[in-house]
């Protein structure tokens, strides 16, 4: 019985050796579900961010340079600047220089030619001299002081000053027996080295001239 039983069990070693080793007899286990296409494999897409803007406010921050202040516009400015004059600034000047006396008070009186003349006050001014007057014609004819513009002050540094005659008595006429009182205006501002004046006219014609006052002094 022995003897019998051991070729079965050596065929059955050959027939499971020779299924091993034919790579053939094994593609059917492999292939034995039907033909059913293979499942995609999904594609795995990246996930896109939106693109961040960064405020311009922020970029400086990104490398920041250690205490860097922001630079101030500099102003340009010469050290002493030249003021440029202007006409307020020259009439102070010229007020300065001029020096003009303040306004004087006088009681000067003189009697000629039938003429009595009374000087009380005058004011010296930008532009004008102005002179109060009382001049009283004693005389029994008509007595003309400015016959052709020729009234004017003259002071000691030798400037002349005419007369700016009224409207309304241009030739300074004086009926006898009759006062004439009121500011006499000359035209300009004193010179600055005059100290005194005089007041000339002519009485009745262009050739006959008198000394109304005569070194009135100025005060400075």
């Amino acid at each position: 019985m022995k003897a019998k039983n051991f070729p079965q069990l050596a065929l059955l070693s050959l027939v499971c050796v020779a299924c091993v080793q034919n790579p053939l007899a094994q593609a059917p286990a492999a292939s034995s579900a039907p033909n059913t296409p293979p499942t995609p494999t999904p594609i795995q897409t990246p996930s896109i961010s939106p693109p961040v803007q960064t405020p311009l406010a922020q970029e400086p921050a990104a490398s920041p340079a250690p205490n860097t202040p922001t630079p101030t516009p500099i102003q340009t400015q010469s050290p002493n600047p030249t003021p440029v004059p202007t006409q307020t600034s020259l009439e102070v000047a010229q007020k300065t220089t001029n020096s003009l006396p303040p306004e004087k008070t006088y009681d000067l009186r003189v009697i000629d030619n039938q003429l009595w003349r009374r000087l009380t006050k005058i004011t010296f001014g930008e532009d004008s001299i102005i002179v109060t007057m009382v001049i009283t014609n004693g005389s029994k004819e008509v007595v003309i002081l400015n016959a052709e513009n020729s009234m004017y002050l003259y002071d000691n540094d030798g400037q002349r000053y005419n007369l700016l005659p009224p409207s309304n008595n241009t030739q300074i006429m004086i009926k006898p027996g009759t006062t004439l009182k009121g500011q006499f205006v000359f035209v300009g501002w004193l010179q600055p080295k005059a100290n005194n004046l005089r007041i000339y006219s002519t009485i009745n014609d262009s050739r006959s001239f008198i000394t109304l006052f005569d070194k009135i002094p100025i005060d400075r």
